[in-house]
């Protein structure tokens, strides 16, 4: 028995152990790797890499090991042709090797494409270019040439080929190329056309690219057709798990860019129609899908929780974090026995992530500083334990921007600046939400030099929220703009203009239930112009929903004047008013708040820059709210 049919056997033992149940997956990677240890040919040896890559890629987190196995096997391939690779990046050569090794070599470009949006590419294409093409400008412009070839000229199948034309039209977002993700979209909605389905999620995919990139509604003959087709398919009574999969992609498109616009309001519908979404019993869907069952209870509900975040609903919000987190370590802990797509797992990640970032933020208002650092620390945890740095890389200016609020609540006011300093620095520019969080990291380190009365530091930080330069962003984010700037324009005694733009606050809030800034604008108003106690009252009333210690005080306050200058003032209602406030004002006392943090916890507030793992404890961090 020679040595490529022992690495032969070994990956098939391998395979064995792989699909055991329940699978026995450590010992499935020692086979694979112990074939790499083995004198065998170098056609063997590349099949061993690229088994123990995929093994790698999806049953484990260290995605570096993974892309050298893959490198390597794509290395084989891309050695075999060389020279066609350099004229025009042609595979006539590697597709003349056999459907074997197509099968393979697409696979191992999918996974590499799909490492490249999710890791630190630059390693990756040192690793895998540079050693044949050192004088070339390689890196994603070649992942694309490799793809676009594939697309056209490979017979890997349909399921790879669409797989790899949405691995395409993402790499085209990310490179903000709106013409060519749509003009690819199109392309790929005219080939389709045999296959409904597949038709749907390109045409649905082609309205994600208008809502990111563009920030704008789609063409509304476009939107029509969508909803045509899928009532087609639902007569068809065929499916019924896959059509319902299509209709959830359509429906949460839509409701994430309401969303993002700050439209909670308008929302409900689409809210109740997620809420209610059936499905039908079958749990397996075969080829390409949005998302399983597990993962859409989850993304429900994290539109659950931010729809109550901007509502200022802390307890629902609270509720919808516990659920969130019980369903996603489901499926994480499911996926270590059962492979996944990478990219499934990070998308759960980044749904944790945010979901700790809202339940930090109700914190931060309900004066709960432990519970606030607590879940910065589990985010902290969470971009140590993941292999790349996606995580980091997205929520580090999250992270800083939640240190920054806390640190207004502590009184360090410098702190806060340097916090919202950092997030400005560390903010990946190339997010499709990036305007938006830009614009809210400058408008709270402006807010904070103006309640420190530091002009000519606001005046500075101001010119980065001017009409031209949020022209872009969400309508939630501009009417928080106009109410720095009415706050701007009081402090300066301009107050016919600072009324004018709080009227314009008080429209857009009532018409998306934005109740906090509301409050915040009403609080604003009441210093210098009358205001009743019908026109409080509801501030009054979502204020202890929201837990926000500050409106709670404020509007009790002035609660409390309405009721003392009606004729017959209730008395009992003046002491809940008086109780309130005392409650509130002991509350928010930084006596009060800074012995409920711990030294770890005092060294992650003070984290601006640098390695922040090293302040994260050694023992397991537990889960908090």
């Amino acid at each position: 028995m020679n040595q490529d049919e022992v690495a032969k056997a070994l990956l098939g033992m391998a395979e064995a152990l792989r699909t055991q149940d329940p699978p026995k997956l450590k010992m499935a990677i020692k086979c694979a790797r112990a074939t790499l240890t083995l004198e065998v040919s170098e056609e063997t040896k590349t099949i061993c890499n690229f088994q123990l890559g995929k093994l790698l890629y999806f049953y484990t987190d260290n995605f570096e090991l993974a892309r050298n196995h893959l490198d390597f096997a794509v290395s084989f391939f891309l050695k075999k042709n060389c020279q066609n690779l350099k004229e025009n990046f042609q595979y006539k050569k590697m597709v003349a090797m056999g459907t074997f090794y197509t099968q393979n070599r697409v696979q191992a470009l999918t996974m590499l494409a799909d490492l490249h949006m999710h890791c630190e590419f630059q390693k990756l294409t040192e690793n895998l270019i540079y050693r044949f093409f050192p004088d070339q400008q390689w890196p994603l412009l070649t992942v694309k040439n490799a793809l676009r070839q594939e697309i056209a000229q490979s017979h890997a199948g349909p399921m790879l080929i669409n797989k790899m034309i949405f691995q395409l039209i993402e790499l085209l977002k990310i490179e903000k190329n709106v013409d060519g993700a749509l003009e690819l979209c199109q392309m790929a909605i005219t080939s389709s056309q045999n296959d409904p389905k597949m038709e749907l999620y390109f045409r649905i995919s082609k309205t994600l690219v208008t809502y990111q990139l563009m920030h704008e509604e789609p063409v509304s003959a476009e939107v029509k057709k969508i909803g045509e087709m899928i009532k087609g398919l639902e007569t068809s009574n065929t499916d019924r798990a896959h059509i319902e999969c299509i209709k959830d992609f359509f429906v949460c498109t839509k409701l994430a860019y309401m969303f993002y616009e700050g439209k909670s309001r308008t929302s409900r519908t689409l809210m109740r129609q997620i809420q209610k979404q059936q499905t039908s019993g079958e749990s397996t869907v075969h080829g390409i899908r949005w998302l399983g069952e597990g993962a859409m209870t989850i993304f429900a509900c994290v539109m659950n929780a931010i729809c109550a975040l901007v509502q200022s609903n802390t307890d629902r919000v609270e509720k919808y974090y516990h659920l969130v987190m019980k369903h996603a370590d489901e499926i994480i802990f499911k996926s270590s026995r059962s492979p996944q797509e990478p990219g499934m797992i990070r998308c759960i990640n980044m749904i944790k992530m945010a979901t700790l970032e809202m339940m930090a933020c109700c914190n931060v208002m309900a004066c709960r500083p432990q519970n606030t650092l607590a879940n910065v620390r589990d985010m902290l945890e969470m971009c140590n334990r993941s292999s790349g740095p996606l995580l980091f890389r997205y929520f580090a200016p999250h992270i800083q921007y939640v240190l920054g609020l806390q640190s207004i609540y502590f009184l360090k006011n410098e702190s806060a600046e340097r916090h919202f300093q950092s997030a400005i620095q560390m903010l990946y520019p190339d997010d499709c939400t990036s305007n938006n969080t830009r614009a809210l990291l400058y408008l709270n380190l402006a807010m904070t030099y103006l309640n420190q009365l530091k002009m000519k530091d606001y005046y500075e930080v101001a010119e980065n929220l001017t009409n031209p330069k949020i022209k872009h962003c969400s309508s939630m984010v501009k009417s928080n703009v106009q109410l720095l700037n009415s706050y701007f324009f009081y402090l300066t005694h301009k107050l016919p203009e600072c009324k004018k733009l709080l009227q314009m606050v008080f429209d857009d809030s009532k018409a998306e239930d934005f109740f906090r800034m509301h409050g915040l604008a009403l609080l604003i108003l009441s210093t210098f112009s009358p205001v009743d106690e019908q026109g409080v009252k509801p501030t009054v009333d979502w204020s202890k929903k929201s837990y926000d210690h500050v409106v709670i005080w404020w509007s009790h306050h002035i609660y409390q004047k309405c009721l003392e200058q009606k004729e017959n003032p209730d008395a009992d209602l003046i002491k809940m008013a008086v109780e309130q406030q005392e409650l509130s004002k002991q509350t928010l006392s930084v006596e009060n708040l800074r012995p409920l943090i711990d030294n770890l916890s005092e060294s992650i507030l003070q984290w601006y820059e640098g390695d922040p793992y090293k302040l994260l404890p050694r023992d397991e961090v537990q889960t908090h709210f």
